[in-house]
């Protein structure tokens, strides 16, 4: 006897499964990577229980980061304690390898507030330089298998990754930042003479 259920299940079988993308955008400086030697590495506890408590939870079964080559990570050493193995993509090439895809190196570029003084700076970005490389990230989560992914980049791509993976057909379920600046040195901006280098936080 033919079951009435066969026909509803190939139906759902047969169709493309939305893969939802959280992103969580946060200091570079936190994540961990074990051979950028050139970050200034902050031990931050809070970032670590919170990435495992959102894996605990979550329904995650994928996790993409933003870690140039410079991993292993602390939510690469947390998606294969949690996920297994083969859950886990850097998608930003290391800095060597990016003429590969076409990117090239960035600009980096800034104006200080006063050329006489020590007042800081203002920082430019290299907007078509960072386009190509979230048009990389995006094109690699397309071809990875999953459902529901964490997506860990640096925080000034938070709005601008959500809105090109929306773009791409992903469901994006959220998009948070986490930015200890406490941690980072920054609490006090009047005596801060440079919160952030050139480089610090967009490697």
């Amino acid at each position: 006897m033919t079951s009435p259920n066969i026909g509803l299940e190939s139906q759902v079988a047969g169709e493309e499964v939305e893969k939802s993308i959280t992103v969580f955008g946060t200091s570079h400086r936190v994540q961990g990577a074990r051979k950028a030697a050139h970050l200034q590495h902050i031990n931050d506890a809070s970032y670590g229980r919170y990435l495992e408590s959102q894996l605990r939870v979550n329904r995650f079964d994928f996790v993409f980061e933003e870690a140039t080559g410079f991993g292993p990570t602390i939510a690469e050493d947390l998606a294969t304690k949690f996920l297994g193995e083969g859950h886990y993509l850097d998608v930003d090439p290391p800095l060597k390898d990016r003429a590969k895809f076409g990117i090239p190196m960035l600009r980096e570029d800034h104006t200080p507030i006063d050329p006489y003084g020590n007042e800081g700076f203002v920082g430019h970005q290299d907007l078509e330089g960072q386009a190509m490389r979230e048009e990389l990230w995006v094109k690699r989560c397309k071809e990875q298998t999953f459902t529901c992914a964490l997506f860990i980049c640096g925080f000034l791509h938070t709005l601008s990754l959500s809105f090109r993976l929306q773009a791409a057909g992903f469901s994006v379920e959220r998009a948070s930042t986490y930015m200890p600046y406490d941690k980072l040195g920054a609490t006090k901006v009047s005596k801060a003479k440079v919160l952030v280098k050139p480089g610090d936080d967009t490697p």
